[in-house]
């Protein structure tokens, strides 16, 4: 059939039309209903929250400072183990920081946590994003600290779990490994010259001198001279 070009436009029925947006709209409906329903849309919401704020991480500069991330250690008791070699080729990329078994590991920076799970090497991991995007890496944890979850905010005073052997440390004594990346999982750096003590060293109180005393007796027979 020959159609000419000065034909209009062939339009669809009105009736046609409404019937089908009200059915888009019911479609659209029943979903929103169910997201509600089911608590999707409130976990789909929680992720986009979660990932504005990461975004918002990586417009920030890195920490150049961090805390020790084991409770009751300084930086002088740990022994710089960076770039040490390690079994299958690997180099180590962090720092053992050694401690008695179930002693406290807190995050070392303000930040969120990132990820929380266990791997061959790791064993209980936990993860946390923090300016920059830098993400700490916590490792061989005896356990969790109680109630933690991904997306959590976290501070410098956030209990994160425990030092223990899971992992490829079953057989050494309890210590944390303590790994710093800087793109992803990808680019580790030494934590150890960022570290600084939670607890400042006693300061030793200053030695006043008292100046010598002068016998007043000389002290006379010197102005009578």
């Amino acid at each position: 059939m020959f159609v000419s070009d000065n034909m209009p436009p062939t339009h669809k029925h009105p009736r046609f039309t409404m019937k089908r947006t009200v059915k888009t709209l019911g479609v659209l409906t029943a979903a929103m209903f169910l997201l509600v329903v089911t608590g999707a849309g409130s976990a789909l919401a929680n992720t986009l929250v979660f990932y504005a704020r990461i975004a918002k991480l990586y417009t920030q500069a890195p920490n150049s400072k961090i805390k020790m991330p084991v409770e009751d250690v300084t930086k002088r008791e740990v022994a710089n183990t960076w770039g040490a070699p390690r079994s299958g080729g690997r180099t180590h990329e962090g720092q053992d920081i050694f401690a008695p078994k179930g002693t406290k590991v807190l995050s070392a920076t303000n930040g969120y946590i990132y990820k929380i799970g266990e791997n061959n090497l790791g064993g209980q991991t936990v993860s946390v994003i923090s300016s920059g995007g830098r993400i700490y890496y916590y490792a061989h944890l005896d356990s969790y600290a109680p109630g933690i979850k991904v997306g959590d905010p976290v501070t410098t005073r956030s209990l994160l779990g425990f030092v223990g052997t899971t992992g490829n440390a079953q057989g050494t004594p309890p210590h944390l490994h303590f790994g710093v990346y800087t793109f992803g999982y990808s680019d580790a750096i030494n934590p150890l010259p960022l570290i600084t003590d939670r607890t400042a060293p006693t300061a030793v109180p200053a030695v006043t001198r008292t100046p010598p005393q002068r016998d007043p007796r000389i002290a006379g027979r010197v102005r009578a001279s």
